[in-house]
């Protein structure tokens, strides 16, 4: 590429800059409301950006483009991150019903066992036709790439660009091996992180059939898929709390020292007509009821003067005028 093509490419590239940016916006407006709905998909991070000049000219020399702008077709990528390889096949359904999909390619169960790099799911895509209108004609006919990754995978790609190691034609022979081991060992490390996640989903599951179905609650272990469970058995029409919401409740009960699902069921159901004549007269601001957690912190607070005093040390007489009254 002679320098006047350098030139006359910068000048267009500047001149095409903003409705790459706005290309960029667009992208990361509809990922980040597409996996914004409720579903199981846990997302780890969504990032856009546009081409810096210098990788673009680089990357159109180094693949000897005779029609850079047409040819690259990652001027504008988008990166999503996720927890575990099971989400891969399901970001790849929602990619699909969100842009139009030109093409992809699988480096994760297509590409080669031995072959050295990062694993991801590449796809090529353009904007949908439901992008219509003037808003949408200056960018609809852009090609842009999103990688999608796990959290290992991406790892293992921003070490291995620190390093400035692109192929294995690029590594030093003495090192080879080590990274062909380390590549490996995050691949077993990413398959171990989803056996895991498919074990506790199948813990909270037999939780939840376990405790529900049961007629009494026997002696276990408080967890946040025992906890949950005997929630959805307690308060079957409230609004269910975040894991983390559970796992903060779980946390104060050491404040008076209790440790038994049995014995935490038995505290709920004794004041729980004390605790719907609290939420009567002292509803939740902005509310007229309470959620699980809600219920049974107050429970406790009505039960334990100790965990009152730590949990709502402001509304000690509210909760004191509640101890006694009976379960209805």
């Amino acid at each position: 590429m002679t320098s006047e093509d350098e030139a006359e490419i910068r000048k267009r590239f500047v001149e095409n800059e903003v409705l790459y940016q706005n290309l960029r916006t667009e992208i990361l407006y509809c990922l980040q409301k597409a996996f914004s709905a409720p579903q199981s998909i846990k997302i780890h991070s969504i990032t856009a950006r546009v081409k810096t000049i210098d990788s673009f000219v680089e990357k159109v020399t180094r693949k000897s483009y005779t029609s850079p702008f047409e040819q690259t077709e990652d001027l504008v990528g988008a990166r999503v991150v996720c927890l575990f390889i099971a989400d891969l096949s399901g970001i790849k359904d929602v990619l699909h019903s969100t842009f139009d999909v030109a093409s992809e390619e699988d480096k994760v169960n297509e590409g080669e066992a031995s072959s050295f790099g990062y694993m991801s799911h590449h796809f090529i895509c353009r904007l949908s036709a439901a992008h219509s209108g003037p808003r949408y004609d200056t960018i609809k006919e852009i090609k842009f790439e999103i990688q999608v990754r796990t959290i290992l995978m991406d790892a293992w790609a921003n070490i291995s660009h620190y390093l400035a190691y692109k192929n294995e034609e690029s590594i030093p022979a003495d090192l080879v091996r080590d990274f062909h081991a380390l590549s490996g060992l995050l691949y077993v490390a990413d398959r171990q992180f989803q056996n895991l996640n498919r074990g506790a989903v199948h813990s909270a599951i037999q939780a939840e059939q376990d405790i529900i179905k049961s007629r009494e609650i026997l002696s276990s272990a408080i967890n946040t898929d025992t906890v949950a469970a005997l929630f959805r058995r307690q308060y079957p029409d409230r609004d269910r709390a975040s894991e983390k919401l559970i796992a903060e409740f779980i946390s104060e009960l050491s404040l008076i020292n209790l440790n038994d699902l049995r014995d935490l069921a038995r505290i709920l159901q004794e004041n729980h007509g004390a605790v719907l004549k609290y939420e009567k007269k002292y509803p939740p601001a902005g509310s007229s009821r309470f959620g699980d957690v809600g219920l049974a912190r107050n429970a406790l607070a009505i039960h334990s003067p100790k965990y009152q005093e730590a949990r709502y040390p402001k509304f000690k007489m509210r909760h004191a005028e509640f101890r006694g009254h009976s379960k209805s």
